[in-house]
């Protein structure tokens, strides 16, 4: 019997602060290959095109405001039940007049849930021997929890009066495919629902909840009055969903707003990030229907530095966390890694190798570095192993539990461990997964083979969205967080219909949801529990609001920091750049008509930047000032996607910044290793005028 499921399994929108928009990445950002071929990936994809990727010009609109990026979604028709991952049953996209199971399908019907629990949950840090501490899962384990966020409403996360005020609920809505509308997220719109029988009801009682409803908010960019929206994309019927503004909006005591001191964790303050199911009714000419394996959508911080790969993406931590414990694939992890298993040089090591050579474009690395870094951007599957780098066994770090430390290296590069990067819940140091430690030594013992693995279309669109999203270091992280290492996040029975990956989603009959007054949403997953996913569960394990987190993630020393250790290291240089190399610093040679890259600036720059202090560079001072300048931040792209005055590009071997707004060139930008400087102190400001941390205003 033919089914029906939403792919991607899960897409990510990320907010920006204009009504334009660009369609997430549907490449692979593995497929950024070297400096040899110049191919690009992971870009974003100019809309009403299918697969065109955007240029420099198109991360901003007329006015300067950043794009937001849109998840779009499609349906996938199946004629076998999954037994094995790949699929044994390649699928195929479908669409209205289609015929599937010797029916025509009439219509598709798409329904979208979103919203934002951030401030109805539990803190990302724990308080370990007095100290915060970031556990990560830890923190869950033995049927434990972190303190909740806002106690000052109580300590009850399924305390009615919690659920209405503290969650960001914008509802349901829904659209006919056949109809191409659209339907906004907003506090001023109807919610809508899919009936059974694949008709739209008005859910005119269903209580929508926003910040200003409940509160007297301090709005410095404007109230959070929308979550986004939804559409249908033109002649193909596939859905499109946008996210918010990049707000964020705090709640004011005597008429005072709120502090905002803490890089994760800031009770009264709200942002306009969210996350919920993406569903699809199929009605086909007999008026029958069936309703498709959902999909999620997760609207998240901007990418700007989008064809940057992760060492280890989320699509890493999730395929390992299933490799591990969900039987996927049996001959790479049974009861132990299978040794007589060959990895896949295109879709196993290669996107380590690019990862790694990506990351100094978004770093201030020793030239000893960037040298090793491009080496690894030469590697081909036709190369000896054992030739190419005989020391490689001691230049990876071996994953290890957390509470451990392993030395990266010396100061001159040499000795460097991969990845250079900092870990996450108690591990000082960023490490491979354990499956991609095992797919590399196979590679380094010489049992691969020099393809890649064949997907099918709605499986490659799961894994290469993943991709392109931060994995290793969740502290918290930006896109998704150490929640999916938690097999309890998942559909744990997955052969059959249903397939891998996907979001264990709590069925919400919206025939209930009648009365305004009282809150729909319960307080939802738990890690390591059984608790099934509600909207708004995935992204309220992140950073409230997400701006503190970002501002605050250049460089750091390590924790647990190794004894004697005074070395910064990177946070998320894929995603969140530390140094950039600008477009503006560039030098043409006229006579090889080739571009050479200037000197490295600080991403965030400028104005409110300036320190002595090393451990503060690259960041504001105060978070307030990110939270008012977050969209100034400028683009990492490839350098064939920028055009240049003389008819030509800047060079597949360069990515450079670009569209920053910054007008300064803040501080002087040092090359790696820097290290922390004593007598730093934290400014007195940290909040906007007229907190009580900054009273020298008002509003």
């Amino acid at each position: 019997m033919s089914f029906f499921r939403v792919h991607p399994n899960i897409n990510f929108a990320r907010v920006g602060n204009s009504e334009e928009y660009y369609i997430a990445p549907e490449t692979a950002a593995g497929e950024v290959v070297c400096v040899s071929t110049g191919m690009f990936g992971g870009l974003p994809i100019k809309p009403g095109t299918e697969d065109t990727p955007i240029t420099e010009d198109d991360f901003r609109d007329s006015n300067k405001a950043v794009k937001r990026q849109a998840a779009r979604f499609r349906l996938y028709a199946y004629d076998k039940d999954q037994t094995t991952y790949p699929n044994n049953d390649a699928g195929r996209e479908v669409k209205i007049g289609d015929t599937v199971g010797g029916k025509v399908i009439k219509d598709i019907v798409w329904q979208v849930h979103l919203a934002n629990k951030k401030n109805n949950n539990y803190t990302i840090t724990s308080i370990v021997n007095g100290e915060k501490t970031e556990e990560g899962i830890i923190a869950y384990e033995d049927n434990k929890t972190p303190p909740v966020r806002n106690p000052q409403y109580g300590d009850d996360l399924e305390a009615q009066s919690r659920r209405k005020t503290l969650v960001i609920d914008a509802g349901p809505r829904a659209l006919a495919a056949s109809q191409n509308g659209s339907a906004k997220f907003s506090n001023s719109s109807t919610a809508t629902y899919v009936q059974s029988d694949g008709s739209i009801v008005e859910q005119l009682n269903y209580p929508i909840s926003f910040p200003n409803d409940h509160f007297d908010m301090f709005d410095p960019l404007g109230k959070i009055e929308t979550l986004g929206e939804m559409l249908i994309e033109p002649n193909s019927n596939r859905l499109i969903v946008a996210g918010g503004y990049g707000l964020a909006s705090g709640i004011k005591t005597n008429n005072q707003p709120p502090n905002l001191c803490d890089a994760i964790d800031n009770d009264d303050w709200f942002d306009d990030t969210s996350d919920g199911p993406v569903c699809a009714t199929v009605i086909f000419t007999d008026e029958s229907t069936m309703s498709a394996v959902h999909g999620w959508v997760v609207c998240t911080d901007p990418g700007y530095a989008p064809q940057t790969r992760n060492v280890v993406s989320t699509w890493d931590d999730m395929y390992d966390t299933w490799i591990q414990n969900l039987q996927l694939q049996p001959n790479i992890y049974n009861k132990g890694f299978q040794n007589n298993f060959e990895a896949a040089f295109d879709t196993d090591v290669l996107p380590v190798f690019h990862g790694a050579f990506l990351q100094r474009w978004n770093t201030t690395l020793p030239k000893g570095a960037i040298n090793g870094h491009d080496y690894l951007a030469t590697i081909k599957p036709s190369d000896d192993p054992t030739e190419k780098l005989p020391s490689f066994k001691s230049l990876i770090r071996k994953p290890s539990p957390p509470g451990t430390t392993d030395a990266p290296g010396n100061e001159d590069g040499e000795g460097l461990k991969m990845p250079l990067a900092l870990g996450d819940a108690m591990k000082s140091f960023l490490s491979v997964t354990e499956t991609q430690y095992f797919l590399l030594s196979q590679w380094y013992d010489k049992k691969y083979n020099p393809g890649g693995t064949a997907l099918g279309g709605g499986e490659k669109l799961d894994k290469v969205v993943l991709e392109n999203c931060l994995g290793g270091r969740y502290s918290p992280g930006i896109d998704l967080t150490f929640i999916v290492r938690d097999v309890n996040l998942y559909v744990k029975i997955w052969q059959g219909e249903t397939g891998p990956f996907r979001i264990n989603l709590q069925p919400l009959n919206y025939v209930n949801a009648n009365n305004k007054d009282v809150p729909f949403l319960q307080e939802g997953y738990v890690p390591l529990r059984t608790s099934p996913v509600e909207p708004g569960d995935l992204c309220k394990f992140m950073s409230q609001p997400w701006h503190t987190d970002y501002n605050s993630c250049a460089t750091h020393t390590p924790d647990p920091n190794p004894t004697g250790n005074n070395t910064l290291y990177w946070s998320w240089p894929a995603q969140r750049p530390v140094t950039v190399y600008p477009k503006d610093q560039c030098t043409y040679d006229s006579s090889t008509k080739t571009w050479t890259v200037g000197g490295m600036l600080y991403s965030v720059r400028g104005n409110g930047t300036e320190t002595l202090y090393p451990q503060q560079q690259g960041r504001y001072q105060c978070y307030f000032d990110f939270v008012e300048n977050w969209h100034k931040v400028g683009f990492v792209i490839q350098g064939t996607q920028v055009s240049d005055d003389e008819g030509g590009n800047y060079g597949a071997d360069k990515f450079v910044e670009v569209t920053s707004l910054f007008d300064e060139a803040g501080d002087n930008v040092q090359s790696w290793p820097t290290a922390t400087e004593r007598g730093y102190k934290a400014p007195d400001d940290c909040g906007p005028e007229g907190s009580p941390a900054c009273p020298q205003g008002s509003e």
